[in-house]
């Protein structure tokens, strides 16, 4: 009966909604009031005033084809430069000089199944709206359509998106992180997490008797925040930004985790790297979170069995601002990694870095082998994307590959690097160089065996940089180098061609295979 009785009042409370929609639309596109249950939680955009929003762009989500959700979307400028201010110093000058008034702006949310995507440009005044439109990475086939100002698209899966308006359209870009659906969401009635609203340091740092840390949609600002070592879980809620980083010392096994923000924006330049293990800090499990404002190095886990997967790296643009390292027998995937030094890092043995974005600006190898005293045997890099790299220079620190060895010639290191499969790298478009492999002999740096397998690399030959692989020791040769399906500007690179074709320079390598 009182099922009766509910189909009643529905009937009596839709049957003029109906009516109505049969005059000026239809029924099936009445947008509900309340997102279905599982849709996420809606952000109070009011309790985000004193965060950098975007000027550029409005993005929407929409589920099922007709709820709407109006998304944040973050902006992240480059710096002006100020000696002193925030520990400035000179060196920090270059990069705020050649990246002046660009701005990279993101957004972030989480789905399952189908959502489209919808990006209004707001202002032309810095980007003009083109039909020209990619959303990379391309591997993912995503198509837009371009009506006047907005941009529309389908995702069918989770990922990190470039919207590209123009060729030029990247120098205030915009970023589309698309989650996974959240699985694993503490419950907060448990007790064993203590949850902050609004958290200062000294509120983080009360949570000490806890196991866990909770961090509610909000501001939060805690500073440099070292976890104590019972607290083994720290959660970052969907709409919580915490400025602050992350340490963990002699504390293994924490989990990370979340859709929330965590923001070096108000820390001093080269404070504290965002997000660090030390001290045999292993098996530290970094979760799905976006790293914005960085200021040194993203994430730096030298502990072993360390897994990041799902993790944003955005808005550093001075030099030092490195992207991820992960040593032994870790994994990384499913990442966004922008960074003005060292993207990604592979140091020690067992490493794998797989389905990854990449943006490089003007400093630092986006892999980078060695810097002197790296041995690593049995590394994997899978399915990267190099959406950008802006090397302005072909210094020994620079490249697609990078090994800079004992760039100080301190003398004393010994490098080594066997075994190595780097398979399906893309750039999206043309970089400056490829390979600047030519550590400092003045310590040993040795490579044997290495895979470079379904490439397709495009380099802006007119700029005039070489490449190259060079050993600095003639009595310890590279050899085992292997291009197997790799495609330079369009060109399967073979023995005959691959010298002319790709500028290389040699020296003391034996000669590479190819297939």
């Amino acid at each position: 009966m009182k099922q009766l009785n509910r189909l009643k009042w529905l009937g009596t409370v839709l049957a003029p909604l109906c009516l109505t929609s049969l005059l000026f639309g239809n029924c099936r596109h009445i947008v509900p009031t309340e997102p279905p249950a599982h849709y996420p939680p809606g952000i109070d955009t009011a309790a985000y005033q004193a965060v950098p929003q975007s000027d550029i762009y409005e993005v929407s989500v929409i589920r099922d084809g007709v709820h709407r959700e109006k998304q944040l979307v973050f902006q992240s400028k480059c710096p002006v430069y100020q000696q002193g201010y925030m520990n400035m110093t000179t060196n920090d000058m270059y990069p705020t000089k050649i990246f002046k008034d660009r701005t990279i702006n993101w957004t972030t949310f989480s789905f399952s199944g189908t959502v489209t995507i919808e990006v209004k440009l707001l202002s032309q005044s810095r980007l003009a709206m083109s039909s020209d439109v990619k959303i990379l990475p391309s591997r993912k086939g995503i198509h837009p359509t371009v009506n006047g100002n907005t941009v529309v698209f389908q995702l069918n899966n989770p990922g990190q998106f470039s919207v590209e308006i123009s060729d030029s359209g990247y120098k205030n870009g915009l970023m589309v992180f698309a989650n996974p659906a959240e699985t694993n969401k503490p419950d907060t009635s448990s007790g064993t997490y203590k949850v902050l609203r609004n958290a200062t340091a000294s509120d983080a740092n009360a949570a000490a008797p806890f196991a866990g840390i909770y961090f509610k949609a909000g501001i939060h600002d805690i500073g440099v925040f070292h976890v104590p070592t019972n607290i083994k879980n720290v959660y970052l809620e969907e709409g919580a930004w915490v400025y602050g980083t992350l340490i963990m010392d002699g504390n293994p096994g924490v989990h990370i985790f979340g859709r929330g923000v965590l923001s070096s924006a108000r820390l001093n330049y080269r404070q504290s790297h965002c997000v660090e293990a030390i001290t045999q800090s292993n098996n530290i499990n970094l979760e799905g979170i976006t790293i914005a404002d960085t200021k040194f190095f993203a994430v730096r886990l030298i502990g072993k069995n360390n897994t990041v997967s799902w993790v944003k790296v955005i808005g550093g643009w001075t030099y030092n601002c490195d992207g991820i390292a992960a040593y032994d027998n870790s994994t990384v995937s499913n990442c966004f990694i922008w960074a003005n030094d060292d993207n990604i890092k592979v140091y020690r043995s067992n490493i794998q870095f797989t389905d990854n974005v990449c943006w490089q600006l003007n400093n630092g190898g986006l892999i980078q082998l060695s810097w002197g005293n790296a041995n690593a045997t049995g590394v994997t890099i899978t399915r990267t994307d190099i959406l950008h790299a802006e090397w302005n220079n072909d210094a020994v620190n620079r490249g697609v590959l990078s090994c800079v060895g004992d760039k100080f010639a301190e003398g004393g290191m010994n490098g080594l690097q066997q075994n190595f499969l780097i398979d399906d790298l893309v750039t999206e478009t043309p970089v400056p160089l490829v390979f600047r492999v030519s550590p400092n002999p003045a310590s040993p740096e040795q490579i044997h065996g290495m895979t470079f397998r379904n490439w397709s690399i495009k380099q802006d030959m007119s700029i005039g940089f070489h490449n190259y692989i060079q050993a600095g020791d003639p009595a310890h040769p590279f050899d085992g180098l292997v291009f197997d399906n790799f495609v330079f500007n369009g060109t399967k690179v073979t023995a005959d061609n691959w010298i002319t074709l790709m500028r290389m320079d040699t020296a003391n390598i034996v000669t590479p295979t190819f297939q």
